[in-house]
């Protein structure tokens, strides 16, 4: 694969391998950045957090597993990007800044990181194209349009089948006892 090429050639220390990662990359990491801090921030701020993205990629190559590549940029970039919002002060979401506050308390913490692998669990278990739909939409933050023309899919589709997988992943989460009522999850 050539994916694993690259990556090969990047932790043997080839900048040219950088540039096609780039190159090929680039679209994916700004589209993750710009669904996170636009509009509050400029495109300027973008191309910032892009960069900082793939200089983190040149000094950590070597801890990426073959395979890993694209999860490893999505994990780095959010993260990039949500500090930039941090640095300028800016909020993130309120469900963010709740869990950093509350991550101390141990028993919240064991009942949070069950609630994280059941709601895996149901986003696996809801097959294609859904489970795609769900990770483009809640993981990635691509709006529906932008799934719907990614896919081959009406709008109308993508809203209908994430309406309809929220149901689902809530009938599973009250049947795993992290929900007492599917109205209230």
């Amino acid at each position: 694969m050539k994916e694993a090429r690259l990556l090969r050639r990047l932790q043997n220390g080839e900048s040219a391998a950088l540039g096609e990662i780039m190159e090929f990359y680039t679209p994916y990491v700004a589209a993750i950045v710009r669904n996170i801090i636009d509009p509050p921030l400029q495109e300027e701020d973008v191309e910032e957090v892009v960069a900082d993205v793939f200089l983190s990629l040149w000094k950590n190559a070597a801890d990426i597993e073959d395979g890993k590549l694209r999860p490893w940029l999505a994990a780095v970039t959010r993260n990039r990007a949500k500090d930039k919002l941090r640095a300028l002060h800016l909020n993130l979401p309120l469900e963010d800044d709740a869990l950093e506050l509350i991550a101390e308390d141990p028993e919240f913490e064991a009942v949070r990181q069950e609630a994280i692998q059941a709601t895996k669990e149901a986003v696996d278990s809801l097959g294609e194209p859904d489970r795609s739909i769900f990770l483009r939409y809640y993981y990635l933050y691509q709006k529906t349009d932008e799934i719907a023309t990614a896919m081959g899919l009406k709008p109308s589709i993508v809203r209908n089948r994430l309406s309809r997988g929220r149901e689902k992943l809530k009938t599973r989460l009250v049947e795993r006892g992290l929900c007492y009522e599917a109205e209230y999850c």
